[in-house]
């Protein structure tokens, strides 16, 4: 290889670098957790106060979730249509995504206020089952953490572009509300105690 491709090799590696890091700067700026929020408590008034979320998935919103099912990094098989009776969250983030990481305190408040029969949390990633276990281990998550492996998903679960995404489905698996960005505690816990 020469030595002009080679500086464009690398000047395009430099550019992906920052496009990277200026994405997840934005994310974490535009999604602050510890901004106050005037959440209301309609489902209506909670997407008003985050205007950003459900814009991609919105013709989703009140349809029927479509089932899968994938295995956590306990071995532990979930089927999505298995949780009717309790609401359910189902994340996408990755733990090299900083925003996602700021995230994993608020879910793990979630799983600390909600029972395991009122609510489910799958926490879907595209890394391994190990480096993921040792992730989950140091963080100490108490929720699902589930590596896709193989695992092929339906839309709209297929279609995420962007993390952290999650999904909320309410106890009849009907999807309520897609947020692309970080979820608070405090908002999450909103969504799931809004008027139906």
């Amino acid at each position: 290889m020469d030595k002009r491709t080679k500086m464009w090799r690398v000047g395009w590696i430099m550019i992906g670098v920052v496009v990277v890091g200026m994405v997840s700067a934005l994310a974490i700026v535009g999604n602050n957790p510890t901004e106050s929020k005037n959440v209301g408590t309609s489902l209506d008034d909670v997407i008003e106060a985050r205007k950003t979320w459900n814009v991609a998935f919105a013709g989703w919103s009140g349809k029927a979730a479509p089932d899968f099912t994938v295995s956590d990094i306990e071995g532990l098989r979930h089927r999505l249509s298995d949780y009717r009776g309790r609401d359910v969250l189902v994340v996408f983030w990755a733990t090299w995504c900083p925003a996602c990481k700021m995230e994993i305190p608020h879910l793990i408040e979630l799983r600390e206020t909600f029972e395991a029969d009122e609510l489910a949390i799958l926490a879907i990633s595209n890394e391994t089952t190990e480096h993921l276990s040792q992730f989950a281990a140091s963080a100490a998550i108490n929720y699902s953490v589930v590596p896709l492996d193989a695992s092929r998903l339906p839309s709209p679960f297929a279609d995420v572009r962007s993390i952290p995404t999650t999904f909320f489905i309410d106890r009849n698996g009907i999807i309520r509300l897609t947020a692309e960005g970080l979820v608070s505690a405090e908002e999450a816990k909103a969504i799931l105690h809004a008027e139906r």
